[in-house]
């Protein structure tokens, strides 16, 4: 069997990491581009991102189990799958030859990058056609909201999300010539949204993946709760007089006790599924190339029907996301 060949574009995104990226230590650089990271701000277009003022209690405080490394840990390590030589774009996890997910929901501060250098590369307000459309509650609280950058963008339509997709891969590919160095045009990325089938292939069956699981909060959790959860009216403070949940091991609505909170969660909580994505069945439902959302979500119960409902509508829903598919191809 073929020897892995990993190339990995920067040292901030090497495989090896002991934690996932959070509010207030984001890292030196994107998890979607390897970009040094910047923040969208229309009026200053070209400040730095200040992220490290976030609340101190971390997003991994609740629902949380680790970092998970599905190259060294998954079932399918040994597989052809994991040992094609090719070079494997920032965040992502193969599922197909030559095809690679995003592991995680694109996040807040992985948008707001993208909107900057639509400001910054195509002039003023030129960001304007893709700004989520989302209630005035969600946009302060949430979307605004340093506290939350690593839970999953709401809202943004069909459109600008194969947008976004097409445009990380464009820079991904100004990373790679450099790295292929003596042969430079010799791969490129594509990026666009996972078609239906696709996502189901890194999803899985929802009887296989999905169960019923308890949810201890820890004092860490509870703080943020309160902190960043309760105080942005997410959730009510009936939260913090519980110290455990009963769910699932997703982020799904479950019908008798469930946690109410009103809101998705990190894009690195719950538990990743056997091939190592996480938050596929729950948190956001996801846009597929087909032009729907399917996945369910916070809001949605764990049945077929609510799993697979194929919902068109994007603007103002605080429970659609989407993640990428990037391609290897040969130029």
């Amino acid at each position: 069997m073929k020897k892995i060949l990993l190339f990995l574009f920067f040292p901030a995104l090497t495989l090896a990491q002991d934690l996932h990226p959070v509010s207030f230590a984001p890292g030196c650089c994107s998890e979607r581009t390897g970009i040094p990271i910047y923040t969208y701000n229309p009026d200053e277009s070209g400040e730095m991102m200040q992220v490290y003022v976030a609340n101190k209690y971390s997003e991994k405080s609740i629902f949380y189990n680790g970092k998970y490394d599905p190259w060294k840990d998954s079932e399918y390590k040994d597989s052809e799958l994991y040992n094609q030589r090719y070079i494997v774009p920032p965040g992502t996890l193969p599922i197909a030859k030559g095809k690679f997910l995003d592991q995680t929901e694109v996040a807040n501060i992985h948008f707001e990058e993208f909107l900057f250098f639509m400001v910054r590369d195509s002039g003023r307000y030129k960001d304007r056609t893709y700004i989520p459309k989302q209630e005035n509650k969600y946009v302060l609280n949430y979307y605004k909201n340093s506290e939350f950058s690593f839970f999953p963008v709401l809202a943004v339509s069909f459109e600008t999300a194969e947008t976004y997709c097409k445009w990380r891969a464009e820079q991904l590919n100004v990373g790679l010539k450099e790295m292929l160095m003596d042969e430079p045009n010799k791969y490129k990325f594509i990026g666009r949204l996972p078609t239906k089938e696709e996502w189901l292939v890194a999803a899985g069956s929802p009887i296989d993946e999905i169960r019923i699981a308890p949810h201890e909060v820890t004092k860490k959790g509870s703080q943020f709760l309160e902190e960043d959860i309760i105080k942005k009216r997410f959730a009510t403070e009936s939260m913090l007089l519980k110290a455990s949940f009963i769910s699932y091991n997703v982020n799904l609505k479950y019908e008798n006790q469930g946690i109410p909170i009103e809101m998705p969660q990190y894009i690195y909580s719950f538990e990743p599924n056997k091939r190592g994505f996480y938050n596929l069945y729950g948190n956001v439902k996801e846009l597929v190339a087909e032009g729907y959302s399917i996945g369910g979500s916070y809001l949605t119960s764990n049945t077929e029907e609510a799993l697979f409902e194929e919902d068109y509508t994007q603007s103002y829903k605080t429970d659609v996301g989407f993640r990428c598919l990037v391609e290897v191809a040969k130029r």
